[in-house]
């Protein structure tokens, strides 16, 4: 990619969006050629990936729109928002959802051109994307400042889909609950209903590192389970760096497991077809794929993984 990291690479690919910074590039990328380096990467990770659908989703990145350098206000500084930026740069490849589409479709999800999808804490826009390109109508929620002022111009109808965009606490804020609407047959999660997050094991170093989701677990549920349709599907997906021994900071993105119990996610309606399965050896098969090999991580060392699939019944 033509762009550099201002954070170490396993953060940006495992934390939850509302702790970092804007990232900057050193050159503006030329319209055109991040969608083409994506584009390029399907060829690597379609042989790792089994479901249809899943394959039709990674097939729509080369049909990106191209986008143009444009400036933000970031606090007090302007900053450079490029095609990078836009789709990849804070979060690496969109192409980095594929195993939690794939394991989903496993497990016997599917969507008909026209269906619906949320992402809690979606972080960036590439696979939302991808999403509307395949004839998905996607709703996507971020507590994160900066996107609102990346994304204000990429709401909208996209391919045969659409992508809608919300900022604030979700579900405590009424009125994000109302604009989401229902029917959707997937509420996805990835990188950020971590344990580790919602629920840290010990206290982290800044209050920042944790997520206040401004309801109960109860609560939270019940409104996922009352968005699904019946036999949509919840999926949480999280990659994490190596856990921090007992003598040293706790590490909340680390924590990747799921965090709620199974007791929790079956009296809010769910069955639960997986839950924290490790996931270790294809996430690091899919970062081979994706260069995050290539780019300062040590995928067996550095790379672990946790998910859990429950269905609305």
């Amino acid at each position: 990619m033509t762009h550099f990291l201002l954070t170490p690479l396993f953060l940006l690919l495992t934390s939850a969006s509302p702790t970092l910074n804007a990232q900057e590039t050193q050159t503006a990328a030329k319209p055109g050629s991040v969608v083409a380096e994506i584009k390029a990467e399907i060829e690597k990770i379609n042989p790792i990936i089994k479901g249809k659908w899943t394959q039709s989703w990674i097939a729509t990145a080369g049909e990106l729109p191209p986008v143009k350098p444009f400036l933000i206000k970031a606090g007090e500084r302007d900053v450079t928002v490029d095609e990078s930026l836009f789709y990849s740069g804070r979060y690496g490849s969109p192409l980095a959802y594929a195993r939690a589409f794939d394991l989903a479709e496993g497990l016997g999800f599917s969507i008909a051109e026209g269906g619906k999808v949320f992402d809690f804490g979606y972080g960036s826009i590439g696979h939302l994307r991808m999403l509307a390109l395949s004839g998905v109508n996607v709703t996507a929620v971020d507590v994160d400042p900066l996107l609102p002022e990346m994304y204000k111009d990429a709401s909208g109808s996209l391919g045969k889909g659409s992508v809608q965009l919300l900022n604030g606490k979700f579900p405590a804020q009424a009125d994000l609950v109302e604009k989401a609407g229902e029917g959707y047959d997937l509420f996805l999660s990835k990188n950020t209903l971590k344990r580790g997050y919602i629920h840290p094991a010990r206290e982290p170093a800044s209050p920042k590192h944790v997520i206040d989701l401004g309801v109960t677990d109860e609560a939270y549920l019940a409104q996922v389970a009352k968005m699904l349709k019946p036999g949509g599907f919840f999926v949480m997906y999280n990659l994490c760096p190596p856990k921090a021994p007992a003598d040293k900071p706790y590490i909340p993105w680390a924590d990747g497991e799921c965090p709620f119990t199974k007791e929790q996610l079956a009296a809010a309606g769910f069955e639960v077809l997986a839950y924290d399965v490790v996931d270790d050896a294809p996430a690091r098969e899919l970062g081979k794929c994706l260069g995050w090999d290539q780019m300062g991580m040590k995928l067996e060392t550095d790379l672990f993984a946790w998910y859990t699939i429950a269905k609305r019944k």
